[in-house]
């Protein structure tokens, strides 16, 4: 299968008073056409950074960002025409639905300014045709009226099934979600992700995902990124890392994750992520891992394969080990 959307030796650093956050350190990472994809890890990780990177609207400055090592806006995309391909082949849906969309604008204009600019020359009732199917796909309750009102007049909810919708009507082959129900209480977070998932399996688009729900990303992803400090640590189908986890930062990932029948406190991982001005030359995770040597305080795994395509960036991971 094609690569719908393909990274490769990726590196992003902000620029502060204090100098540089080396944030995103040769980063690669491969969605490929049809492929549900997930993307996890800790708060701060880099994860957001990346999707912005790949959607290209990440702001530059404060933002540098470097393929390959050469300095580029975005990816790849430093003509106008790069970055107008990018954006009209690319779907984003946020994480906040309240700043995504315009407070001052009604919820149709918004909408007809987006199939506006991919059909444009088509008449004003079939662009209503088109945002009333869209928001009737997100089972949105009364869309008529929905069309007429400003964001502040929508719950949390209702806003972000706007956004789904808008994204799912661009005719686009990738659809980037950064925590799409982050704004949402938990009664219909799992609602909007079935939702989501339902409606780019049915339209045969690609997605890649972050969440901290982990029991979502593992139900409709099929292969997932593990994330620290920047860097992949763990890759593979879903199923797979879960189940098997072969890094220990992916293991204490998912240790710390509470359980449902409430037998007892999560566990959670010791200490924080390094600093991001001064990262350590080794294994980000060395400081945090109980398990570190003095070799991965001094060199940077790479990852490496087990044989069946699962992926550990970690000098203990060894072929076929089980979860310990």
């Amino acid at each position: 299968m094609a690569d719908i959307l393909k990274i490769e030796n990726l590196s992003v650093r902000y620029r502060v008073y204090e100098g540089f956050l080396e944030v995103i350190n040769g980063l690669s990472l491969y969605v490929r056409e049809g492929e549900r994809v997930g993307l996890i890890g800790e708060t701060g990780c880099g994860k957001t950074t990346v999707l912005k990177a790949a959607a290209a609207v990440l702001r530059t400055p404060p933002a540098q960002v470097k393929v390959d090592g050469i300095e580029v806006c975005g990816l790849r995309t430093d003509s106008r025409a790069g970055l107008k391909n990018v954006r009209k082949n690319v779907s984003m849906i946020f994480q906040d639905p309240s700043s995504s969309l315009n407070p001052t604008l009604k919820i149709s204009t918004q909408m007809m300014d987006i199939l506006k600019s991919q059909f444009p020359g088509l008449k004003k009732e079939e662009y209503k045709k088109r945002m009333l199917d869209a928001l009737a796909k997100v089972s949105m309750p009364a869309p008529e009226r929905v069309l007429d009102s400003y964001p502040i007049q929508l719950s949390g909810g209702m806003r972000q099934r706007v956004c789904i919708a808008m994204a799912l009507m661009k005719d686009t082959r990738l659809i980037i979600a950064d925590e799409p129900t982050t704004a949402l209480d938990v009664t219909i977070e799992e609602q909007i992700l079935n939702l989501l998932d339902t409606l780019v399996t049915e339209q045969k688009k690609s997605l890649i995902i972050v969440s901290h729900a982990l029991g979502a990303i593992r139900k409709i992803t099929d292969y997932v990124y593990v994330m620290y400090a920047g860097n992949i640590v763990e890759y593979g189908r879903t199923k797979e890392v879960f189940e098997n986890p072969r890094h220990p930062y992916t293991k204490g990932l998912l240790a710390a994750t509470p359980k449902l029948t409430g037998d007892g406190i999560a566990d959670g991982i010791a200490g924080d992520i390094p600093s991001y001005l001064n990262p350590p030359k080794g294994c980000r995770f060395a400081d945090r891992c109980p398990k570190a040597t003095e070799q991965c305080r001094e060199s940077a795994p790479v990852l490496a394969d087990d044989g069946t395509g699962h992926l550990a960036a970690c000098f203990g991971a060894k072929e076929g080990r089980k979860n310990e």
